[in-house]
């Protein structure tokens, strides 16, 4: 570690279910945050019971309740409880910085320290915050090969605290945010997440919620949506805001199903792909960047098998629900996509 940021001006909010199955994930989580990042302030927020649970070295926070929603198709979804776990664990925090994780992630070293010493050593101005706010590209969707705007990462994220606080400072998402009024998008133009009632992705509606609170005129028809001009504000928000680093880089290590063919790793964000916003904001490449995004959303989209799949979704679920489910579970077993 570099001299300067300390681990004792970090907290870590390990946030998240306590249990993957019969697997302690919280557990094997916290071990190696205190194994790694020694004298950090480390909260467990979590829904879960914490009744008689005990951590040497952690605090632990029981998050308020939250509603948790279900899809048309059976999937759950608990933006909600996320936004509750994060806000219940920013509230403990005494530190100048901060480092979110996930229960199911596991630190393997120190290396995201150096990563925040970096930024603060740069000093770059941010738009929205004090100073960017750092993120793993593990799922910041480049747009241009997955059609997903303001869908920002919430597996790491790391800065300034007030800025975390900042950036977390939403009200839970309403019925009216998360569904779309006319039932499930049937239209596979354009379409990559298959057959849904969901408007927006929780990373989105997050994303969303915050910049709207900020004052900025932003939103999504539904999940998939894309125009010139909301392209060019997540760029400029993203390049403005945030530092990305490339999640191998980062010494954490994500569930093995993150890594598979569902979760499309190969469409996320990079580092370089950051810089290259930043160095090439002139209209004319962000045209030919945005022409990019509407030649793999519409045309080179037979041959994304992410495409393909979302089609076979909306096929499946138009035919029988009950098939296209066991089709689902079946494809989660078969490419390792599957909870334990």
């Amino acid at each position: 570690m570099k001299p300067g940021l300390s681990t004792r001006d970090i907290a870590v909010i390990v946030q998240g279910p306590l249990k993957d199955g019969e697997v302690n994930i919280a557990a094997r989580a916290l071990r190696s945050v205190l194994e790694h990042l020694p004298d950090a302030q480390v909260i467990l927020s979590t829904h879960d019971d914490i009744e008689g649970l005990h951590f040497e070295g952690v605090l632990v926070v029981q998050a308020q309740p939250a509603r948790q929603f279900t899809d048309v198709n059976g999937n759950q979804n608990n933006v909600n409880k996320l936004i509750s776990s994060m806000a219940s664990g920013l509230a403990q925090v005494d530190r100048e910085f901060c480092i979110k994780l996930r229960t199911d992630h596991v630190l393997s070293s120190a290396a995201i320290v150096d990563c925040l010493d970096s930024v603060e050593r740069e000093a770059a101005e941010a738009r929205l915050f004090s100073s960017r706010v750092c993120v793993s590209n593990l799922f910041l969707r480049n747009p241009c090969k997955v059609p997903y705007l303001f869908h920002l990462t919430d597996t790491v994220q790391f800065g300034r605290t007030r800025d975390l606080r900042t950036l977390w400072n939403i009200q839970p998402i309403s019925d009216s945010v998360l569904f779309l009024k006319g039932g499930a998008r049937i239209n596979p133009l354009g379409t990559f997440q298959g057959y849904t009632s969901f408007r927006l992705l929780p990373e989105q509606a997050i994303f969303l919620q915050f910049a709207q609170k900020q004052g900025l005129q932003l939103d999504l028809e539904h999940i998939s949506h894309t125009s010139f001009e909301l392209f060019n504000a997540w760029e400029e928000l993203l390049a403005s805001n945030f530092e990305v680093f490339d999640w191998q880089n980062l010494g954490i290590l994500p569930p093995k199903r993150f890594l598979t063919a569902p979760y499309s790793p190969g469409s996320l964000m990079t580092r370089d792909d950051l810089q290259m916003l930043r160095t090439g904001r002139s209209p004319l490449a962000r045209a030919l960047r945005y022409g990019d995004l509407l030649i793999n959303k519409y045309l080179l989209c037979w041959f994304s098998r992410r495409w393909l799949v979302s089609v076979a979704s909306l096929l499946l679920f138009s035919f029988s629900s009950e098939l296209a489910v066991g089709a689902r579970d079946f494809y989660r077993r078969l490419t390792g996509a599957s909870r334990t």
